[in-house]
């Protein structure tokens, strides 16, 4: 009963989240999406937010049933790569803000459920990538047309939303790997 209520509150919370991001991104960008104009950070995230929402549900569907489309390199696998200050950082950020809240899932809800998790990561990491190469995209469009500083601001703002996610997802498909690894004795599923 307790993990169902916890579940929900996650579930609520995570909605309630989303909307209140996409509506102030609308409301910071003043519904026009098709010229650039305000201040650029803020139009930045606003359109970062906007086309990660809009990317986010057909791509966590297609690489939640596909979850070999992103594996892990063998470099990747001991995490080394990604045990840096910058990504604990980012993942000390994450858990001590409301960030955390965006995607619900992304928690262990027993021990029994490592391969759902694996699969939320992948989903995420997927959704996380498409964003990046969609504003990417966007910005470099935008200094193309003479709006330089938008298009900076826009490649910029890549780092911290989609490029450290990215980091950080890895680092801990990793770590789910290796421990699934010791505790099966095989491979686990989207692993090389």
């Amino acid at each position: 009963m307790c993990t169902t209520r916890l579940a929900v509150f996650r579930a609520l919370r995570s909605v309630s989240l989303l909307a209140m991001l996409t509506i102030g991104a609308l409301y910071s960008i003043h519904g026009d999406v098709s010229r650039p104009h305000g201040n650029p950070m803020v139009y930045a995230i606003a359109m970062s937010w906007l086309i990660a929402i809009t990317v986010a549900l057909p791509t966590s569907i297609i690489f939640r049933v596909n979850p070999t489309l992103l594996p892990l390199a063998g470099w990747e696998k001991d995490g080394e790569i990604y045990d840096r200050a910058s990504i604990r950082a980012f993942r000390w950020l994450l858990l001590q803000s409301p960030l955390g809240w965006i995607n619900g899932n992304l928690h262990l809800r027993s021990r029994s459920d490592w391969n759902r998790l694996l699969t939320e990561m992948n989903g995420s990491e997927a959704v996380h990538w498409i964003t990046c190469f969609l504003a990417s995209i966007l910005g470099v469009s935008y200094l193309v047309e003479g709006h330089g500083v938008y298009g900076y601001v826009i490649l910029l703002v890549r780092i911290p939303f989609d490029l450290y996610p990215v980091m950080l997802l890895r680092r801990n498909r990793g770590r789910v790997c290796r421990l699934l690894h010791r505790q099966r004795g095989r491979l686990v599923p989207g692993t090389p």
